[in-house]
């Protein structure tokens, strides 16, 4: 059981790891950071550098790799690889958000799961009916199977 202290600087972490003021510097502290949930608000923070979110895609918590693919500061080329994570979990969590870049909606309703392709079949539906599908921008990202679970990704 923790200590009121303890969960004081537990509690006072989880808040500044969540914060927009944070430095890059104590994100960097905080992405590796023992508690699950401290790494995953590092993940939902757009602040959160490039160099960290790498770190975070990898973790090894679903829910902080799902954090991390769905965060809109993520790199494109990050949120690809998480797409093709080994978890359907995480591959259900990017599918269900109706954040995810459309492209990557796409590329999830061809997943081999059928739940997760079901589910960015209908969050599809659902972005591009309210008009604002967000999108990685001007540059496409095609994907080449290099085999059968090694997807090669090109710029197009």
């Amino acid at each position: 059981m923790l200590g009121a202290r303890q969960y004081g600087d537990l509690l006072s972490n989880y808040i500044k790891a969540g914060s927009q003021s944070c430095s890059p510097e104590l994100l960097e502290v905080m992405a590796h950071s023992d508690i699950d949930k401290i790494r995953l608000r590092v993940a939902e923070n757009p602040r959160t550098p490039k160099d960290i979110l790498e770190v975070l895609a990898t973790d090894k918590n679903a829910d902080v790799r799902v954090a991390v693919g769905t965060n809109p500061s993520t790199p494109a080329y990050i949120s690809y690889r998480i797409a093709f994570d080994e978890n359907p979990d995480v591959r259900l969590g990017l599918a269900d958000d109706i954040n995810t870049p459309i492209e990557l909606l796409d590329a999830l309703t061809e997943d081999s799961n059928p739940y997760v392709s079901y589910r960015a079949v209908e969050t599809k539906d659902i972005v591009l009916s309210q008009g604002k599908p967000r999108s990685f921008g001007r540059k496409f990202i095609r994907w080449f199977k290099k085999g059968m679970n090694e997807p090669e990704m090109k710029y197009a």
